[in-house]
């Protein structure tokens, strides 16, 4: 039976997240027999075989390594993306989840339009502090990207998907170009990405704010070069709203998500 989906997961020091992660997985109501198959690539070095849980039938874990240690989740994925067999690719990282129908409805989603979207919800010790979602709410556009500060991860058809920059922010700019020749993609609903927060997660790391709008600042010459004037605009949109994050991150000793959830909520 050839495999439906393969779902990339980057495992970097995830030996306290991974096991979670894998339930979100296995807790899934799919309501048809599909083969999916499950890439972990594990870029610390570290042994994860005794982590994972007894997956469900049709489900499989395939285990491969990056060529050193902490190549990046954009390497990661890359890795992954060159041995996954699946017609179509999800993503998700190794410490956070997928509400139990999000697999489902992404996946006709992505069968319908080979490029589906769910909205992010941010977690932290397990309480709600944001939701994201497009501004349309059935529909993610490119404008969203850049008025919408967070990650989203996509199911898509795998010819359509292009190679990870190994930068920060390589997920937001490869969904960007994905975007980038669309008006808008549909969004699933009632279902979400559970994003976690975890202590040590990057967005907490010294210097955060002035890597991430290197970063931007990369990505927004580097589509000027390739005249992709919708992609620079959205990272132009992002190195703003970094820097009144920078700002608001002086007064304030919480973090970059609880800055996204007030800023929302107003």
């Amino acid at each position: 039976m050839k495999i439906n989906v393969s779902i990339i997961i980057p495992v970097y020091k995830a030996v306290n997240t991974l096991k979670k992660t894998l339930d979100s997985i296995n807790n899934q109501k799919i309501q048809s027999k599909k083969k999916i198959e499950i890439l972990l690539i594990i870029d610390d070095g570290k042994n994860y075989k005794n982590i994972v849980p007894k997956m469900n039938k049709d489900m499989s874990v395939r285990f491969l390594k990056t060529d050193a240690i902490k190549t990046g989740p954009g390497n990661a994925r890359n890795v992954g993306l060159a041995k996954a067999k699946g017609k179509f690719i999800g993503f998700l990282d190794a410490d956070d989840e997928w509400s139990e129908n999000y697999f489902e409805k992404m996946y006709e989603l992505v069968k319908k339009n080979g490029l589906a979207f769910a909205p992010t919800r941010v977690y932290k010790n397990n309480i709600l502090i944001g939701k994201f979602e497009g501004k349309e709410k059935s529909y993610l556009s490119i404008k969203d990207i850049g008025e919408i500060p967070c990650s989203f991860h996509p199911f898509v058809k795998k010819s359509l998907i292009k190679k990870f920059e190994k930068n920060r922010s390589q997920d937001v700019y490869n969904t960007a170009i994905l975007l980038s020749d669309k008006n808008k993609v549909e969004m699933i609903k009632n279902d979400y990405y559970k994003l976690n927060i975890q202590k040590e997660s990057v967005t907490k790391e010294k210097g955060f704010s002035i890597k991430i709008d290197q970063a931007y600042k990369n990505y927004q010459i580097k589509s000027l070069k390739m005249k992709n004037l919708r992609v620079a605009k959205i990272f132009a949109l992002r190195r703003i709203k970094n820097k009144k994050y920078m700002e608001w991150a002086q007064k304030n000793k919480k973090g970059f998500y609880e800055y996204l959830s007030e800023e929302k909520n107003g």
